[in-house]
């Protein structure tokens, strides 16, 4: 789920935050540069999920198996045009 966050910080949040907490790694998306006002400093906005470590350590490692399976796929494809043109 995507929450709206912001920080007193004038400089812009990092898009992917996997070091600030030991159980969360942050995605950010949405940055936006809000300018100071009589009742607020200038500060950044954006939208933020919070994906528990250990979901998101299967999902890089789902993600590091995508490619190879594309690779698969390709040279399956490849094959079963040769069996075809045989």
């Amino acid at each position: 789920m995507w929450n709206k966050s912001e920080n007193s910080d004038m400089n812009k949040p990092v898009t992917m935050d996997a070091k600030s907490s030991h159980e969360y790694v942050y995605v950010r998306k949405d940055f936006r540069q809000v300018e100071a006002t009589e009742d607020r400093p200038a500060h950044w906005e954006w939208m933020e999920a919070r994906i528990p470590k250990k979901d998101w350590e299967l999902f890089v490692e789902l993600s590091s198996h995508s490619e190879a399976l594309d690779d698969v796929y390709a040279a399956l494809t490849e094959l079963a045009e040769l069996i075809v043109e045989g």
